[in-house]
């Protein structure tokens, strides 16, 4: 009954913690979809690559929404024809490079400032790597259901075709406006909230049945840690807004690289947003994108604690 119990009360307090988010996410999705047209997305998007992986970092600062809000926006630019490789940057980097997580680090670690400047120096680099690889790699055929999206768009691209002679009042057009807005938003609330309640249960049972102090005698070596805090991280599935003041309570026992990689992998990735990202993107692709993240927080954090040492 115990087990149960707290089973229950996890998962809840998952989709309490996470639900805000998604319905700004949904909300802000919605938007763009009745309100940004693709002709003036197209405008604002750069042709060329590096420009594009730069402008997919710093969408954040626009935006700023977690690792579960930013996925229904990130699913609604591009179906309105951003390309796939900025999606992804802006999915990996907006979640962590954003004034709101900025501040909330900077807060929880007030006697180690650093920790902030490095978190968003740490999440860019990543960003960037995937984006290098993304920008070759990730065609539109990396998408789910690209067949359904352009058929979306079509009907989307009717809806908003008007007679010559209309006699609409303002009133009316915006009614209009409203209620394509609240069908949009209702379709992909249903759609991604399915994935948010299968992530926060596999979140729950993982942290109800495994051990802790099983996984804490894995926290010995150079490596070990970075690797125990980025696994923990990913299973914990804490919002980027909130997990700076959970991780700076590692500090007495953990190193400071391996509570940054604590902070940026689990911002960047975790088991519902990678869930949910399987929603819109393929397995391999999504797995691509999961390894180097890995890859390049690790080295990074380890670099960090190593330079930290010698300060």
């Amino acid at each position: 009954m115990s087990f149960l119990s707290d089973f229950r009360t996890m998962v809840i307090g998952i989709l309490l913690e996470s639900f805000p988010f998604i319905l700004l996410g949904v909300v802000i999705s919605a938007l763009l979809q009745t309100l940004v047209s693709d002709q003036l997305l197209q405008r604002w998007i750069p042709k060329k690559t590096i420009p594009g992986i730069l402008f997919g970092c710093l969408l954040g600062i626009i935006f700023p929404l977690c690792e579960c809000g930013i996925i229904p926006v990130v699913h609604r630019l591009i179906r309105k024809g951003m390309p796939p490789y900025i999606g992804i940057v802006f999915m990996m980097a907006g979640p962590v490079i954003n004034p709101v997580v900025f501040t909330s680090t900077y807060v929880a670690f007030q006697a180690q400032p650093e920790m902030a400047v490095s978190r968003m120096v740490l999440a860019f680099a990543a960003a960037v790597f995937i984006g290098l690889w993304a920008s070759r790699g990730v065609q539109a055929s990396a998408l789910r259901n690209t067949v359904s999206n352009a058929n979306e768009q079509a009907a989307a691209g009717k809806k908003n075709i008007k007679p010559p002679h209309s006699n609409k009042a303002p009133n009316a057009a915006w009614k209009t406006k409203l209620h394509e807005t609240l069908e949009h938003a209702a379709i992909e609330m249903f759609d991604v909230g399915k994935y948010l309640v299968l992530g926060a249960t596999v979140t729950a049972l993982l942290q109800t049945v495994v051990s802790k102090k099983w996984l804490f005698t894995l926290s010995d070596g150079d490596w070990t840690p970075h690797l125990f805090m980025m696994g923990l991280s990913y299973v914990l599935s804490i919002c980027s807004t909130a997990d700076s003041f959970v991780g700076a309570t590692f500090i007495p026992d953990f190193s400071l690289g391996s509570v940054l990689a604590f902070l940026v992998f689990g911002a960047m990735l975790d088991i519902k947003s990678t869930l949910m990202l399987l929603k819109v993107f393929r397995f391999k692709t999504v797995a691509t994108v999961l390894i180097i993240s890995a890859v390049v927080v690790l080295l990074g954090s380890v670099a960090f604690d190593q330079l930290y040492m010698h300060l």
